[in-house]
């Protein structure tokens, strides 16, 4: 017997979700399966018995996706749930625990939008019942290719709803935050060469700011102050650059015959790792700020290791991209244990990793054996959890994800 209510669906007596995405006019789902085994043993249940009709989808939406939860009845549940909508921008939460239940944490939580509100209540939601941060109320950048050409796209963490920001009908890539997250910047050739820009996403203002001679290929700003890392090949083969502002003249760090990609920050903004190819083939290298040495990353388990991203609560993990098996997969790498380990799994690839804030979650791009390319999210606390996809065919080929909270 299938019962559906609220966009629950009962089947053969298992909870499944089904998620349709805001902006989605296709009809099309997403179909989150239902959880057990070892898994549900490790995951504290929950209800939303209490919460309103109307912001059901969205709840039940976070708190599958977190992975530290289950949704469960309120007679089997630890705790409850409730969000009611106080006008337009603003909701209550309260969470109730024992039997019979009893309210223990109750208080109002407001947002730039009901939306945003709803989140920003399930982050506070998170910490109250587990202690740690949560990273519900964030925000994404990434590219997608549902006008025919990659542009730039915003979304809220979960990819509920989407906004276009570029609309250059060129080739754009390398979408990054800034770090007061008010600004986005990018890589396009919207001119004609591939020059570095940054959209400002109050005013809407481009400015340019690299357009060197050569290919004017990555910014990322450090997380802790104005400096901006670059990748340039104004001196012939791809460097690392670094200015101190984003409008201020860069100086070359790295002086070498190989090629270098992908800057990563660490959490302190101090360190940095980059992908070099100066052994012949691509490795994960950190690189010194002051003298531009590389050093290498013994990661030790591909000959092909690109796209780090450095865990922004664990300074001793590292998420990148390895080739595996004839394929790509999303491996993580600890400094503290020097061992690898592999997070990805499965017939896809899997590529360009980026953290969450919580330093929990781990967004990565997914790619069919066709091409088609969509962005899941990983809970890396427990072995068991798979990867939740986000979106569905509607959204175009997303990739290229960026976190910002």
């Amino acid at each position: 017997m299938n019962v559906e209510m609220n966009g629950w669906k009962w089947i053969l007596g298992t909870l499944v979700l089904v998620i349709t995405p805001v902006c989605a006019q296709t009809g099309s789902t997403i179909l989150l399966g239902p959880i057990e085994g070892e898994l549900a043993k490790k995951q504290i249940a929950i209800d939303l018995d209490g919460t309103q009709k109307s912001l059901l989808s969205l709840a039940s939406r976070a708190i599958n996706a977190h992975g530290a939860f289950r949704l469960s009845t309120a007679k089997s549940s630890r705790f409850g749930i409730s969000l009611v909508a106080q006008g337009s921008k603003e909701v209550q939460l309260s969470i109730s625990s024992g039997n019979p239940r009893k309210v223990i944490k109750k208080f109002p939580q407001d947002g730039t939008s009901g939306k945003d509100a709803v989140l920003k209540a399930l982050d506070k939601m998170v910490l109250e019942i587990t202690g740690e941060a949560s990273f519900f109320s964030g925000r994404i950048a990434y590219l997608s290719s549902l006008s025919g050409k990659k542009e730039i796209f915003l979304s809220d963490a979960l990819m509920s709803s989407a906004s276009p920001q570029t609309s250059f009908g060129k080739i754009t890539f390398n979408p990054s935050w800034d770090n007061s997250g008010q600004g986005i910047f990018f890589t396009s050739n919207r001119k004609i060469f591939n020059n570095i820009y940054h959209l400002n996403l109050t005013t809407r203002k481009i400015q340019t700011i690299a357009s060197y001679r050569g290919s004017n290929l990555r910014a990322l700003q450090n997380p802790r102050t104005s400096q901006v890392a670059f990748i340039l090949s104004a001196s012939g083969n791809p460097e690392v650059w670094l200015s101190e502002s984003m409008l201020s003249k860069p100086r070359k760090v790295t002086n070498n015959r190989s090629n270098e990609s992908g800057p990563c920050w660490s959490p302190d903004g101090r360190r940095m790792i980059v992908t070099s190819d100066s052994r012949g083939r691509p490795q994960l290298y950190e690189v010194s700020l002051s003298t531009g040495r590389l050093t290498r990353i013994p990661t030790n388990v591909s000959s092909h290791c690109t796209e780090a991203s450095w865990n922004p609560v664990d300074p001793t993990r590292i998420a990148f991209t390895a080739a595996i098996g004839g394929g790509f997969q999303v491996c993580e790498y600890s400094f503290a244990e020097r061992k690898t380990k592999v997070l990805s799994k499965g017939t896809r690839d899997g590529m360009q990793p980026n953290w969450a804030s919580d330093g929990r979650h781990l967004f990565y791009t997914e790619r069919s054996s066709s091409g088609a390319t969509r962005i899941v999210l990983l809970d890396t606390e427990f072995e068991e959890a798979k990867p939740i996809p986000l979106h569905d065919s509607s959204f175009g080929n997303c990739s290229q994800l960026n976190f910002y909270y």
